[in-house]
């Protein structure tokens, strides 16, 4: 079995366009999770299914950072 590449590696390979987001996705840590994702919304993994998953858990991320955030006022 291949060793993964770092995140930060990816990252940097995604943004030259040097992978595509499918690639980017199955090489991370998040692969089973996408998998997932794609059976539970009956789509295929593909980039654009991939590029979608990334925009909707970054954006899942952001909205619970900003509720845990301490310094976020409705939250304190």
């Amino acid at each position: 079995m291949s060793e993964k590449m770092k995140y930060e590696e990816l990252v940097e390979l995604l943004q030259e366009g040097k992978i595509g987001y499918l690639r980017f996705v199955m090489e991370c840590e998040n692969e089973q999770d996408y998998l997932e994702w794609c059976r539970t919304h009956g789509t295929d993994p593909s980039d654009e299914s991939a590029e979608f998953y990334i925009e909707q858990t970054d954006i899942g991320q952001m909205d619970r950072q900003v509720m845990d955030d301490e310094d976020y006022g409705i939250w304190n």
